[in-house]
This record gives C-alpha cells, sequence and structure tokens, in this order.
C-alpha cells in the first residue's frame, strides 16, 4: 500500500506521503499505481518492492498487474499503470 498508510513504503518514498504530497514524491495521481524496486537498506542483495496506488482500488490493480505480467523488478525499475493490464515501464534512479 501507499506510504500514508504504510510506514514501509513511507521510508522507500521519503515519509507519509498523501494524495497532493504523494503525486509529488512519486509522480502517480488518481487513477494510477506505482510498482517500484529499491536496493533494501535491511539486507543487502536483496530488493524492496513498493506495490501501491493512489488509492485502495488503484493498489489493487498494481497488485494484479504484478501477478499477471512480466515485471522486472531489478533494483531501479519503476512502473507507473493505470489498470490491471496497462503501465509503463520508467527506469529509475536507483
Amino acid at each position: 500500500g501507499g506510504s500514508c498508510i504504510n510506514s514501509v513504503a513511507a521510508n522507500l518514498v521519503g515519509g507519509a506521503k498523501c494524495t497532493g504530497d504523494w503525486t509529488t514524491a512519486t509522480g502517480v495521481g488518481s487513477g494510477q499505481f506505482l510498482i517500484q524496486s529499491f536496493a533494501n537498506s535491511n539486507a543487502a542483495g536483496k530488493v524492496a518492492l513498493l506495490v501501491a496506488g493512489y488509492d485502495a482500488q488503484d493498489t489493487v490493480n498494481a497488485a494484479n498487474y504484478l501477478m499477471n505480467k512480466g515485471v522486472d523488478t531489478s533494483v531501479g525499475k519503476k512502473y507507473v499503470g493505470t489498470d490491471a493490464q496497462t503501465a509503463q515501464l520508467i527506469v529509475a534512479s536507483a
């Protein structure tokens, strides 16, 4: 889930970001979701994967996309999508 309600997500995006602050921090707005991989600071060589939407339904869409589509979870990859079938890969900085 998103950083507004999930402390682990908040650590990944730099704090508890809600609504407009979430959009500013992630580039994800209303009706969109984010799947983004980060180097895991708690386990060397492991990946932390953030799967979150602007709201609850967007998070469901993100989870469905992750389960059903080929998602590259290498560190630094970022997907932004709008439904369980549609997302765009954006190469993010790690």
